[in-house]
């Protein structure tokens, strides 16, 4: 028995396992920006996190101490903070913490994603001369 090529293309056979391959692969996808998505967001957290805590402790201990404290909850942070870094500024009544980097790239997806930049700042304590001496 001879089937004509319009019998042929009729058919439906492997058209339902297609599709679902396509669904698939369009979960997976989906799936996988969404991840790097949280991993960006999350990274953008621990940076805001920080230079404010960096900011506090600029602000009563000097910049050193800021880029200190910051570079120490980046640390703790683990993966999450391991590309980003800190550097203070200390104007004449202000810190500036601020906090750069790449956020984790877990695809090779993420190369549309911008670097994170955190910045935060507060005026510097100081006492009166009468004061200090006290």
């Amino acid at each position: 028995m001879r089937r004509t090529l319009a019998g042929q293309l009729r058919r439906e056979e492997g058209q339902t396992l297609v599709e679902g391959l396509l669904a698939l692969g369009l979960v997976l996808l989906v799936v996988a920006v969404a991840v790097q998505a949280f991993a960006y967001a999350h990274a953008r957290s621990v940076a805001a996190a920080a230079a404010q805590d960096g900011a506090r402790a600029a602000a009563a201990g000097g910049a050193e101490a800021g880029v200190a404290r910051a570079q120490a909850i980046l640390q703790a942070a683990g993966g999450a903070g391991s590309a980003l870094h800190a550097s203070a500024q200390t104007d004449l009544d202000e810190v500036t913490v601020r906090v750069a980097g790449s956020a984790p790239r877990l695809f090779p997806l993420s190369l549309l994603l911008p670097d994170v930049k955190a910045s935060a700042s507060l005026p510097l304590e100081r006492y009166p001369q009468a004061e200090a001496a006290r």
